[in-house]
């Protein structure tokens, strides 16, 4: 076994790490910065390097399913390890972490910061946080690693050294990058991972970052400290505004592919957005209620005793499967008529104002509370639905804007 020399600087240490199992080549691990670089290894004949500079180019994906298991790899430990919350891969911070691979394997040097090789001699070119602030913002951490043919051996390299461990851990990063290269360089393979954590961004990590799931049941995390928040699937109708929890179950739309959740979170006058994407392997055709608007609005005019629109219709719909789903509203005021209150989807109800007693302007307001009861209400996602019902009485004439049909 090789002797491990370290040097210290703050919590920062370069380190050598013994060779695993089925590796070609002795395998260095380099976590957070050393301020002077320390070549590790005598130059060999190289291919031409293909980049120079201080980064900010877009490095071809060798191998994404390698940089995606050495994320679930991380968050798996992160679970493991007091059921610290997942990172969320991050584009930027993936893109600043393959540039470095490639650059490390392509220069034939290893250090944190960023080197170009001319004539055979290692010019410094810029300092770690330079390079990865030419592709995101808010880096805290880096760990970085050659020699490991696996994400499983190049997981297990920095998990056993306490530096590299620390970062992986760690409690102030939100995101992370990871980039894989093969092709060049005294160690041929070449790992990077990128930690950070941005300013107004809160990330949303479906099933702690999986690629892919078999079951629509799944788990949210979501970053930051919020009042409320309300999610949706896809492109489909928001849920009512509810506390916000940082952890929460949630059942993704119907359909296998690739699908989105997305939050909107909000605070004493501070919103923010946030989603996530994973792609559905298998549908269970659990029925989803949906096909329903969060809020409907009436305008009625006292001077034409016109109103707008005369009615509205609403078609509840299975938006999870084929099957058929049978449903009731209720409604909560007075000024407006339901019918039908019960039916099957497709068949919906519609809303109409009753007709405008008095003469002064004024707001009225109801809700509607659509329930799915068959299927029974526990296995329908998305059941009951509240909908927001608003008519305002004005003084003045409505005004009918026509707009041309285009081809």
């Amino acid at each position: 076994m090789k002797t491990i020399r370290c040097l210290i600087l703050a919590i920062f240490f370069l380190g050598i790490l013994p060779q695993p199992v089925g590796a070609q080549r002795s395998p260095t691990v380099i976590s957070s910065i050393a301020t002077d670089p320390v070549p590790v290894v005598a130059p060999e004949p190289q291919l031409a390097p293909e980049y120079s500079g201080c980064g900010g180019v877009t490095t071809p994906m060798i191998n994404d399913a390698y940089e995606q298991q050495v994320v679930e790899l991380v968050n798996a430990a992160r679970l493991a390890n007091g059921n610290l919350p997942p990172f969320k891969r991050a584009d930027g911070l993936g893109a600043a972490a393959r540039y470095h691979a490639a650059d490390l394997g392509q220069d034939n040097y290893f250090s944190h910061d960023s080197y170009d090789r001319s004539g055979g001699n290692l010019v410094f070119v810029c300092n770690t946080w330079q390079r990865i602030a030419t592709y995101s913002s808010g880096a805290n951490g880096e760990n970085i690693a050659g020699g490991y043919g696996t994400p499983e051996n190049v997981m297990t390299g920095w998990m056993n050294s306490p530096g590299h461990r620390n970062n992986i851990l760690n409690t102030y990063s939100w995101e992370i990058g990871v980039g894989y290269y093969q092709g060049s360089g005294q160690y041929y393979t070449y790992w990077a991972q990128d930690f950070g954590r941005r300013s107004q961004v809160y990330p949303l990590v479906i099933n702690r970052e999986a690629a892919s799931t078999s079951t629509r049941n799944v788990s949210l995390y979501i970053y930051g400290s919020w009042s409320e928040m309300r999610l949706r699937n896809d492109s489909g109708a928001w849920t009512a505004w509810q506390p916000f929890q940082t952890q929460s179950s949630w059942m993704l739309g119907g359909g296998v592919g690739l699908h989105s959740v997305t939050a909107e979170l909000r605070k004493s006058g501070e919103t923010a957005t946030s989603s996530d994407t994973i792609h559905l392997t298998t549908d269970d055709g659990t029925p989803v209620l949906g096909g329903l608007p969060q809020e409907l609005h009436f305008l009625y005019s006292l001077s034409d005793q016109h109103l707008a629109p005369p009615s509205h219709h609403v078609s509840p719909r299975n938006v999870g499967g084929p099957d058929a789903l049978t449903w009731t509203v209720a409604a909560s005021g007075t000024w407006f008529t339901v019918t039908p209150q019960q039916g099957t989807a497709p068949n919906g109800f519609d809303i109409t104002p009753l007709p405008v007693t008095g003469g002064i302007p004024d707001t009225y307001t109801g809700t509607l509370t659509v329930t799915a009861t068959s299927p029974t209400n526990a296995s329908v996602q998305g059941s009951p639905t509240t909908i927001t019902v608003t008519m305002e009485v004005i003084d003045g004439p409505l005004y009918m804007v026509y707009l041309p049909e285009l081809q």
